[in-house]
């Protein structure tokens, strides 16, 4: 009997207002992915009204979004997974997803969205119309202050400037993908 193929998690690294969830939607709709959103989970689970956005709050998100990965992988070999809503400036941050994969034989492949801190400030105040976007203080100054806290990846990643044509992007990260060059494969600890 041919063994399983290996789940794939695809993981967009970036500030917010550089343009992960356009990319993630993208590139699921290319590659036949399905996207777990921190932020689509922590706005399914609280009540409108206790919607704060908080630090405690966007963590039980990434909390769930963590116990829904280990869940699918788990249960679903072969399942193609990107995941979005969250900048994953710290380095622990990238790790857990690692080793989370890892667990279950999952290839990661790290994507870093760039693009300059005057054009993701731009899109930004551009953002600020949407009243979500304000309620969730989706500004440039958040983004600048991410932006200095942001952590080096120590891990084998693709860097992608988001100021390119969209379908380009996606064909770039589509194309490293299938090269293997920045998975991370780590083996399955025993007893797990």
């Amino acid at each position: 009997m041919p063994a399983a193929p290996a789940s794939q998690v695809i993981l967009l690294v970036g500030l917010p207002g550089v343009g992960k969830t356009t990319l993630a939607d993208a590139l699921a709709r290319r590659i036949g992915a399905e996207i777990l959103s921190r932020d689509r989970i922590r706005d399914a689970i609280f009540p409108d009204v206790y919607l704060d956005y908080s630090p405690d709050q966007n963590q039980v998100g990434t909390d769930a979004l963590l116990s829904v990965l280990q869940y699918i992988l788990h249960r679903h070999d072969g399942a193609c997974l990107i995941i979005d809503g969250k900048p994953f400036s710290r380095a622990h941050e990238v790790r857990s997803i690692v080793a989370l994969a890892g667990r279950h034989h999952a290839r990661v492949h790290v994507v870093h969205c760039d693009a300059p801190l005057d054009v993701i400030s731009e899109r930004l105040k551009n953002g600020l119309s949407d009243a979500s976007n304000l309620r969730a203080q989706r500004t440039p100054e958040k983004a600048a202050r991410i932006h200095g806290e942001f952590e080096p990846l120590d891990l084998p990643h693709i860097r992608v400037d988001m100021t390119g044509a969209l379908d380009g992007i996606v064909e770039e990260i589509v194309a490293y993908m299938a090269e293997g060059g920045n998975a991370v494969p780590l083996k399955k600890e025993s007893g797990t």
